[in-house]
């Protein structure tokens, strides 16, 4: 049995990275992680004393597996209490903390619970419809795959296009869902699951208001759609609690009673873990691993990182489009992320799906110019997209456009210093003697190409003010700051973060101090004894050099003496704190 003192004095002798560890698997609450506060942890004893609270140890118990919890009952050492051992709830000789006897104790089902028999896993087979039908299966499976990442690359967008904010009270309000359920063409009820999902797997982060996408998500939306389909599910995998983990693998590829095998294997963590496992079986659903609650071969061969195997069951890529006179564009099935990036530079998507209507616009053409696109270019790709070529409406319409919205080029100039413009020779002549751009200063090395030493998106703004039909290069724009969040999180840091902190501050706290630090840890020991009137063994320095046990019930500890009564001769002591070399709990 070991107390608060005990656990301290073992978590002080804990190395930064495992207590670190501990600590964020023990999850406790930001205010005893905080800098600052009434239940902030100043030292190992306040962060024992948090460990050891009754929600505390609930909470740990419910993330131990069956074997844990027996071992940790029975206080039996060895590899079963290991993780345990892991959560501070007991040490490596199987030293049971009395608190978490004591919540042991308190729950008679985890008392009554035996080391034989296992989960319910009944097996009706007129469900094992996979058995029958596999090719049904894989089917089945792959176009939810294509459904989801559909869903989810359009509001990947969304959110790259600043369109996707939190609530104040967090969460996106139903207008919003309303909004992103008719972009991507699904039920404004799963918007929000797919933007967890988006979060969950580290595609996208919700900030402190203004969701933005990650590298990793920018990455994800260029990739072959094989590769989307592997990289999504590996990524979900890797993101699931390890007892969500132990429970996937106890079930093989059987997902349809997940609740009761989770109940079964980890006896404690109904709070929390049906919950999850039911998201869990939903998600292997939706994503195209798991038909009718079974896991598709293909399904398994794409968590086991198999992108032959994805691209085999997938909707086989189109290579070209067909341009519609009256400026639609079909595609007759699922295009290359390149291709279909290629073709949103210059169109907007109307209709998403495997046949996906995209439309061409003054507005998408002259927004094509203003990125840094010429008319030839966007002819160019228009002609490599199209089966059928380019119908004469649309190649009139990007001239038109152009003519009027992009004739006149804003680059960087030579070396990346000042501006360089291209346009035809007789626009320059117009911009050259302007006097309202006589301040530029211009230069012209060419009949094509003015120069100025003032920065691109300042010639650029100049130009709009005097209508000409400038457009500004990608590579000349300058570098956009963040918004304003909409609202700040409650918690700036991440658990590991919070951790680190913690543990460096409790550091700082036992080696500060110009006296001996071991006389202020004593004596926390000895408070902490007092204030539970617990028995403990006093190691004493006489004056001739000698040490002396003393065991006492203390009663205070101030003014650098410690007062008890002395269980021996049962009367009063009064021992200076300097001379105490050692406590232990008699407890």
């Amino acid at each position: 049995m070991t107390t608060t003192a005990d656990l301290a004095a073992r978590l002080r002798a804990t190395p930064d990275d495992d207590l670190e560890r501990l600590v964020v698997a023990r999850r406790l609450p930001a205010a005893v992680l905080a800098d600052s506060g009434p239940q902030h942890a100043a030292d190992f004893f306040d962060l024992a004393e948090a460990l050891r609270t009754d929600d505390a140890v609930d909470a740990a118990l419910e993330h131990l597996p069956r074997a844990a919890l027996l071992a940790l009952r029975d206080g039996e050492a060895g590899d079963a209490l290991a993780p345990a051992v892991a959560l501070g709830l007991a040490d490596a000789s199987g030293g049971v903390d009395d608190a978490v006897a004591a919540r042991l104790a308190a729950h008679p089902d985890l008392v009554a619970l035996d080391r034989t028999g296992g989960p319910s896993r009944v097996r009706l087979s007129a469900d094992d419809t996979q058995a029958a039908d596999p090719d049904r299966a894989r089917a089945t499976g792959a176009e939810r795959a294509f459904a989801t990442m559909t869903v989810l690359a359009e509001l990947l967008r969304a959110v790259r296009a600043g369109s996707v904010k939190e609530l104040v009270k967090g969460g996106i309000g139903t207008p919003l869902a309303r909004t992103l359920g008719e972009r991507t063409g699904t039920d404004p009820e799963v918007v929000p699951d797919r933007l967890a999902l988006l979060a969950r797997v580290g595609f996208a982060d919700p900030g402190e208001g203004l969701w933005h996408t990650t590298p990793a998500g920018d990455d994800w939306l260029v990739a072959p759609w094989p590769d989307r389909w592997v990289g999504l599910a590996g990524r979900w995998w890797d993101a699931l609690d390890p007892a969500v983990h132990d429970v996937l693998e106890s079930a093989g590829d059987d997902l349809r009673d997940l609740v009761a095998l989770g109940r079964w294997s980890y006896p404690a963590g109904a709070r929390w873990l049906d919950a999850e496992l039911l998201v869990v079986a939903g998600t292997a659903e939706s994503i195209g691993l798991a038909v009718d609650g079974l896991l598709t071969p293909t399904g398994r061969a794409v968590l086991d990182g198999d992108t032959d195997a994805a691209a085999a069951d997938l909707p086989p890529t189109v290579e070209g489009v067909y341009l519609q006179h009256d400026l639609t564009v079909i595609a007759p099935g699922p295009l290359s992320p390149a291709d279909d990036a290629a073709l949103r530079s210059v169109a907007d998507l109307e209709a998403p799906g495997l046949a996906a209507r995209y439309r061409v616009s003054e507005e998408s053409v002259r927004r094509a110019l203003r990125a840094g696109s010429t008319k030839d270019e966007l002819l160019a790709l228009l002609d490599r997209l199209s089966a059928t070529g380019v119908p004469q409406p649309l190649g009139y319409l990007v001239e038109q456009v152009a003519g009027r919205d992009g004739s006149i080029v804003v680059d960087v100039g030579p070396g990346g210093v000042g501006t360089r413009v291209h346009g035809t020779p007789d626009q320059l002549d117009l911009v050259g003697v302007d006097a309202e751009l006589r301040q530029l200063a211009w230069e012209r090395p060419d009949l094509t190409t003015l120069v100025t030493r003032h920065p691109a998106h300042v010639v650029h703004a100049a130009l709009e003010d005097q209508r000409y039909p400038a457009v500004l290069t990608a590579a000349a724009r300058p570098a956009t700051q963040g918004v304003p969040p909409v609202r700040r999180r409650a918690a700036g840091r991440t658990p590991e973060q919070a951790a680190h902190a913690l543990v460096e501050r409790l550091r700082l706290t036992t080696e500060r101090g110009e006296a001996e630090p071991e006389q202020e840890w004593l004596g926390r020991q000895i408070d902490l004894a007092v204030r539970g009137k617990t028995p403990i063994r006093l190691t004493v320095r006489m004056p001739d050099g000698s040490e002396r046990p003393v065991s006492i019930i203390p009663t205070s500890v101030a003014a650098g003496r410690v007062r008890g009564r002395d269980t021996a001769v049962d009367v009063e002591r009064t021992l200076p704190l300097s001379l105490v070399v050692a406590v232990e709990s008699e407890a």
